[in-house]
C-alpha cells in the first residue's frame, strides 16, 4: 500500500509539473502597450549598451519596452551590465560580483567599443527613474550556476515590491532554477524562460519549462521552433523574440499571434518595421 501511495504521489507531481500549471495572466503587460518592442540593452547600434543614454535612445525611438542584464554587486547593489567580467566593454578587470558599486561605478562602461565616450555602469534604480513611468522592463537574471551565490533573484523580488513594479517588469533567465526561485518567492510576480538549444544537460536545455513553469517564453530568434510553439499555445504562454536586427524577419515574426513582442539592437529598425502593431 505504501509503495503504491508513493508511486501515485510522484505520478500527481509529474502531471502537475508536465500538465496541469497555469501561466499567470500576463494582459496588463499589454494593457497600454498592444505589441512590445524591446530596445536589447537599450539601442546598442547608437549607444554604449547597458547605459542610461542607451536606454533613452530606445525609447527616443518609439521602443515601449527595454530589455536588460542585471547582477548584484559585492556590497549587494543591482547593477546593470551584461557580461560576467568586465573587460570586454570596460576598462576594469574581473568579474563583476566581486566588485563593489562604488569601484563598478568609477570604470568607464563605453570604454572598448566607444573609445570618445566615458559613460558610467548604472544602478538598476537609476535606470528606471531615468525613463517613463509606461515603460516595459525585461531584467534578465545573470546566473547560470545551479545555486544561488549573490541572490540576485531575490534581490529582484524585493526591488520590484519597493518600487511598486510588479505590473511593468519581467524578470527572465536561461536558468530555469532562478525563475523557480523567484515563484517561490513570491508568485506573481511575471517571469519569462529565454529558450534555447544547448546540450540536453544544460540548465538552459527548454526542458527546464517543467521546473520553472514561466508565464512568457523568450526564445532566441533561431529556436523559434516546433517545441516553443507547442508550449506556447497548450499553455496560452505569450512569446518575445530576441535578437532580432533584420525586417524581413521582423515582418516573418509578426505573423504569428503567439508572438506579443521583439528585441533587437536596432531600436530604429525595430520601430518603423514594427510600427503597424503598435496601433
Amino acid at each position: 500500500m505504501f509503495e503504491l501511495l508513493l508511486a501515485l504521489s510522484v505520478l500527481a507531481i509529474l502531471l502537475y509539473h508536465f500538465f496541469i500549471w497555469k501561466p499567470l495572466d500576463t494582459s496588463v503587460l499589454y494593457k497600454h502597450h498592444p505589441y512590445l518592442l524591446f530596445g536589447h540593452r537599450g539601442s546598442p547600434n547608437s549607444e554604449p549598451e547597458n547605459t542610461i543614454p542607451s536606454f533613452k535612445k530606445a525609447v527616443a525611438d518609439g521602443c515601449n519596452a527595454i530589455e536588460l542584464d542585471v547582477y548584484r554587486t559585492r556590497d549587494g547593489h543591482l547593477i546593470v551590465f551584461h557580461d560576467d567580467t568586465l573587460e570586454r566593454t570596460t576598462n576594469g578587470t574581473g568579474r563583476v560580483a566581486e566588485h563593489t558599486l562604488a569601484e563598478l561605478q568609477a570604470l568607464n562602461a563605453a570604454a572598448k567599443q566607444w573609445t570618445d565616450r566615458e559613460e558610467k555602469i548604472p544602478s538598476l534604480k537609476a535606470v528606471i527613474d531615468a525613463l517613463p513611468d509606461h515603460i516595459i522592463f525585461n531584467f534578465e537574471i545573470k546566473n547560470f550556476s545551479f545555486f544561488s551565490e549573490q541572490r540576485t533573484e531575490l534581490e529582484l523580488v524585493r526591488f520590484i515590491h519597493e518600487n511598486k513594479l510588479r505590473d511593468r517588469v519581467i524578470l527572465s533567465s536561461f536558468n530555469p532554477l532562478n525563475i523557480w526561485r523567484v515563484k517561490m518567492s513570491d508568485p506573481t510576480i511575471f517571469t519569462a524562460l529565454l529558450w534555447y538549444n544547448p546540450s540536453l544537460f544544460s540548465l538552459r536545455h527548454p526542458m527546464g519549462v517543467h521546473l520553472s513553469h514561466p508565464d512568457i517564453f523568450h526564445p532566441y530568434e533561431e529556436n523559434v521552433n516546433w517545441g516553443v510553439k507547442f508550449w506556447s499555445r497548450v499553455k496560452n504562454i505569450p512569446m518575445h523574440v530576441w535578437v532580432v536586427n533584420d525586417a524581413e524577419r521582423m515582418k516573418t515574426f509578426a505573423n504569428d499571434p503567439m508572438i506579443k513582442g521583439m528585441m533587437s539592437d536596432d531600436s530604429q529598425l525595430l520601430v518603423e518595421t514594427m510600427s503597424e502593431k503598435l496601433h
